[in-house]
């Protein structure tokens, strides 16, 4: 019986931390490494994983460092749970070693973070 607990304990503290939104980041050249003056498309993928979220995807926040931000799509609903955005950006000339950007949600079931980094040449 006391097996049991434990296992049913270690079970809901695995769906526990699994209910929070997933994203999913690369390039469309998939790059491994950016110059200074490149323009660059990141793919943006937005798994949700609890099936009722009260969050529209276009409510996530996105912050960067070392690029500017030149054009975005909109969000795009590929599956119920699955929505994807593409963010061209410009390579700053700067001194920094990496570019990045994140990705934020927060709502009432833990939200979501993701972050996307690329070194520099």
């Amino acid at each position: 019986m006391k097996k049991f607990f434990l296992m049913l304990s270690l079970a809901f503290l695995y769906v526990a931390s699994a209910s929070a939104c997933d994203f999913e980041f690369s390039t469309k050249d998939n790059k491994k490494s950016v110059k200074a003056g490149d323009e660059v498309i990141i793919n943006v993928v937005l798994n949700l994983t609890h099936r009722t979220c009260k969050v529209a995807a276009k409510d996530t926040k996105f912050k960067f460092d070392g690029i500017q931000i030149i054009s975005a799509t909109e969000w795009k609903q590929e599956s119920p749970l699955v929505y994807t955005r593409q963010i061209k950006v410009k390579v700053l000339v700067d001194n920094k070693k990496n570019i990045m950007l994140s990705a934020t949600r927060t709502c009432d079931k833990e939200g979501g973070h993701g972050v996307f980094n690329l070194p520099k040449q």
